[in-house]
């Protein structure tokens, strides 16, 4: 998860999953039944794809179609349907054929065994109406010059009872653009590929990007991986990033160990200029598919900035192919896109996902104790933002209504941190041999891709698997309301309360959640951005508490009120992007004078009280954290 400025994003994992066997509609022809869909890339219309669908055969007097109300993963209800336009029918021979909408996601079509075709036109949701609703990195870009980025769930939908059918999906596209995709290609050419899905959830697990060639592919430790940029700029190139992600990944599968079987991924990375970064309000992350994730950045990043982030958030996203991919339960297995059944499991999806994205960086020596400790510390305070008494399996199971979903982002804040506890809890029982990662492993051992889990034996599956106290925890604070001392943890190992340094989002921090300055009112009720509170960096610089900040690397700020906070909000976004090495000015007025303070960015922390090691911790607990963090 990551934080820009005001805002607090996840970095989510969409899940797509293999659905319910359904009885298919057919004519009793021995011929199976094939859905054909096209998408339309060269005419496109005020930013509309048009996109037909051709079903091969159907029976009865009428059938449903279905554009996605919601996706795995998102745990909100996105209604996909919303962004579709002119849906029409025909039947074999050309002729209009009867459709009324039942709702904004399903349409009836008459004469179902007529039904030659259906046609309708898709806005993309980088900029069409409501689009800011959607998640980028689940959304759909359409830019017939530069690039196109096409989540298929909300642009292919699919007929009641038909999910398990297979489709062929064409799409014609720009001759200068190249598709990058998981999904299996049938032919490619520079104006149309043709591609092959096994069945629904085929088609909308595997996004493709269509951009100028920009990407890279090397094979590691069993696995072929891809990198793919959308850089608006051409800044950034992926042959840049390579270093970086096959360091990473192997990290990763040195972690997992034979847990992992993916034999490929792929990483479509989609950079949005500053513009589109402010209609998503600063929204940036990636959303998971099973052999590849899309991530959605800002081009404006520097080199540094964006490393590290997609070491974060990519590593988040490819530990889905441990959990949900291998470890789900029925209600994900059998998911209904249109009526939904959420499992009570999110600690394990998203929360042992994004514990796993920072143990391994320090198991496998990319990062060091004190910042692992950081991070842990980190998400104790982001959690507080939540409430900490609701019942983690409860709000799981209701995540899409409130009061539950307010409280999604918990997930990956407290969510990680119910894994940290249960890690050390199980090392502690185990002296030291066991660990959440060895009961992920053995619950994929037992179950697999292909067999869920019943969502309601899960927790007594884990328990029987390890200890008691295991049982007694889940019961009191997963399933129950008991907030979690994470002291009375954190002791186990040989860690406590102390004084230390928390690096800081951004330049302008003075902690995790506050800027350096606060807004205030002069004499002559003007409003202004007055420096309240400092960090490492800006210490260095000369900023003084009671320093009026006037403007920001050169760019001055206007005046301060609601019709100008899009250029200001434009003005700190900036600093965002900003890496170590980055040399920037601060301008203030201070007792009458207007000065330029200059420095770099550096790495800016300020002292807190948080996770340090317990100087007089005892062998026995010192021995566990080893064991807790480097076995």
């Amino acid at each position: 998860m990551k934080t820009f400025y005001t805002q607090f994003v996840a970095s989510l994992s969409l899940v797509f999953l293999i659905s319910g066997c359904a009885a298919l509609q057919s004519n009793n022809s021995t011929k199976p039944l094939v859905i054909e869909a096209a998408i339309d890339l060269v005419n496109i219309q005020e930013d509309k794809v048009q996109i037909t669908i051709r079903p091969s055969s159907l029976a009865g007097d009428e059938i449903v179609f279905y554009i996605p109300q919601i996706v795995p993963g998102t745990y909100e209800y996105s209604n996909f349907g919303r962004f579709v336009e002119d849906f029409k029918a025909f039947d074999k021979k050309g002729n209009p054929v009867a459709v009324s909408a039942i709702d904004q996601n399903s349409w009836k079509i008459s004469a179902a065994k007529k039904l030659g075709k259906i046609t309708y036109w898709v806005n993309d949701t980088f900029d069409g109406p409501g689009g800011e609703e959607i998640y980028p990195m689940g959304g759909t870009h359409f830019d017939s010059d530069k690039t196109h980025l096409l989540n298929l769930h909300s642009m292919i939908g699919y007929f009641k009872n038909i999910k398990e059918s297979p489709y062929r999906l064409s799409v014609r596209s720009p001759k200068h653009l190249k598709a990058f995709t998981s999904l299996p290609a049938i032919s490619t050419s520079d104006s149309l590929d043709v591609f092959n899905a096994k069945r629904y959830f085929h088609i909308i697990d595997n996004p493709i990007l269509y951009s100028e060639p920009n990407a890279v592919s090397f094979d590691l430790d069993n696995i072929k991986v891809g990198l793919a940029i959308y850089s608006p700029s051409g800044t950034h190139q992926a042959a840049a990033y390579q270093e970086a992600i096959q360091e990473m990944m192997v990290a990763q599968k040195k972690f997992l160990g034979a847990s992992n079987n993916t034999t490929s991924y792929d990483i479509l990375l989609h950079l949005m200029d500053m513009e589109t970064l402010r209609y998503y309000g600063g929204m940036m992350g990636a959303l998971e598919h099973h052999t590849s994730t899309t991530v959605v950045f800002a081009d404006a990043m520097q080199a540094a900035e964006l490393t590290q982030n997609l070491v974060d958030v990519v590593s988040h996203e490819f530990f889905h192919t441990l959990t949900p991919l291998n470890v789900h339960s029925e209600e994900i297995h059998n998911f209904e896109y249109n009526t939904p059944l959420m499992s009570k499991h999110l600690w394990m999806y998203e929360g042992t996902t994004e514990y796993f994205a920072d143990l391994f960086q320090i198991n496998q020596g990319l990062i060091d104790a004190p910042d692992f400790y950081g991070r842990m510390n980190e998400k104790i305070s982001y959690g507080q933002r939540y409430d900490d008494t609701m019942s983690f399996t409860t709000m799981s199971a209701g995540i899409v209504e409130e009061p539950y979903a307010a409280n999604y982002g918990n997930v990956y804040q407290k969510g990680a941190l119910i894994n940290m506890c249960l890690d050390i809890l199980i090392r502690e029982k185990s002296g030291g041999e066991k660990g959440i990662l060895w009961v992920m492993k053995n619950l994929a051992q037992r179950y697999g891709k292909d067999k869920p889990f019943q969502d309601a034996d899960l927790i007594d599956e884990i328990v029987a698997m390890t200890y008691p106290e295991v049982g007694n925890f889940f019961k009191t604070h997963v399933e129950g309301t008991t907030p979690i001392n994470y002291n009375d943890y954190l002791s186990k190992v040989g860690l406590t309360e102390g004084e230390t340094q928390m690096k800081l989002p951004a330049v302008i921090f003075k902690d995790a959640q506050t800027p350096v300055f606060t807004a205030q009112y002069s004499e002559d009720n003007v409003r202004l951005f007055v420096i309240s509170g400092l960090n490492s960096s800006l210490e260095a610089m000369g900023v003084q508490p009671g320093d009026v900040m006037l403007g920001l690397d050169g760019q001055m700020f206007p005046e301060i009120n609601q019709e100008n906070s899009t250029a200001i909000n434009a003005i700190f976004n900036s600093s965002f992007m900003w890496d170590a090495t980055k040399e920037f000015t601060l301008t203030v007025a201070r007792d009458g004078e207007t000065l330029n303070l200059s420095g770099k960015v550096g790495a800016p922390s300020m002292t807190v009280s948080g996770i340090v090691e317990d100087a007089e911790a005892s062998e026995a607990a010192v021995t566990l954290r080893k064991a807790w963090l480097f076995n």
